[in-house]
């Protein structure tokens, strides 16, 4: 399922701890990372050359941090706009997830603190956002990957392709890791209200159970141990309440394809979810 991973990296002391945690990844048959960090260079020309100087024995080090744990590592080093370039590498190398940081009080100053939701914006594979937090002023830090993020999934579903295809990866992670999974769809109270009578309802969740109760089977063969959560409200404050209250290990979700720059304005489900969870968040564009 996931020979290939994209790890991008900006250097910091949070981007070295996302790396000593990337063998969590070798249970879904990872193989392969592609290390890569970027260089934007819009606002200073000519220092190319010195900037990528300085940025090899950074990635060297950081390429032996990942081969320690037993991982073919293909480090790379381009110019661009960080968020294209990752989704046009991932592209290119055939990764099948992109990995990123994201939160952390000081990471507002790196490039993981700005660039992960400028990804989420032009990512055409999957993101797995993982919860950094650097502690106190030094150089210590710890994240929320190294947390076994596949022992207990909440799995938000909408029923859009981009659900479904989130579905897909949740079903392969079913068969490696055997979790504990909880199978989440939210009525919005909004459309309910404008759409739906009083008696509309209950035909409305009956149907949505149906299509929950086909997924809880289909996860039960693989081994994992499933509950179906049915709620009307509002969908990211759903989401992020239980992720802060349920313990668990990781949310995955679709990202809904329908542009997602647009829609952050407004403030949509995934991007919520992506700034408030608080446990790592794997996204998954439909198609994917």
């Amino acid at each position: 399922m996931l020979e290939k991973i994209l790890i991008a990296t900006d250097f910091s002391p949070a981007s070295d701890c996302l790396l000593h945690c990337a063998g969590e990844f070798k249970g879904l048959g990872l193989k392969e990372v592609i290390l890569a960090h970027i260089i934007y260079v819009a606002n200073t020309p000519g220092l190319e050359d010195r900037l990528m100087d300085e940025a090899r024995p950074h990635l060297a080090r950081q390429q032996r941090l990942l081969e320690e744990q037993g991982l073919r590592v293909r480090s790379e080093l381009r110019f661009g706009v960080p968020a294209r370039e990752l989704d046009s590498l991932a592209e290119e190398l055939d990764a099948n997830w992109i990995l990123i940081g994201s939160r952390g009080r000081s990471l507002v100053k790196t490039l993981l603190g700005s660039l992960s939701f400028r990804l989420l914006q032009v990512s055409r594979k999957p993101v797995f956002l993982s919860r950094i937090e650097v502690l106190g002023e030094g150089d210590s830090c710890s994240i929320s990957v190294c947390k076994r993020s596949f022992d207990n999934i909440l799995f938000a579903t909408d029923f859009s392709d981009a659900a479904f295809a989130a579905f897909e990866h949740l079903a392969e992670i079913a068969v490696a890791f055997k979790p504990q999974v909880t199978l989440l769809h939210v009525l919005d109270e909004d459309y309910a209200e404008i759409h739906l009578s009083g008696q509309g309802i209950p035909k409305q969740q009956a149907k949505d159970e149906e299509r929950l109760a086909a997924m809880r089977q289909r996860l039960e063969t693989a081994g994992a141990q499933v509950r179906i959560a049915w709620v009307m409200g509002k969908p990211a404050r759903e989401i992020i309440s239980r992720s802060q209250t349920d313990g668990f290990s990781l949310v995955v979700m679709g990202n809904n394809g329908k542009g997602f720059l647009r829609e952050a304005l407004l403030g949509s489900v995934a991007n919520e979810v992506a700034r408030q969870a608080a446990t790592p968040v794997l996204l998954v564009p439909s198609g994917q």
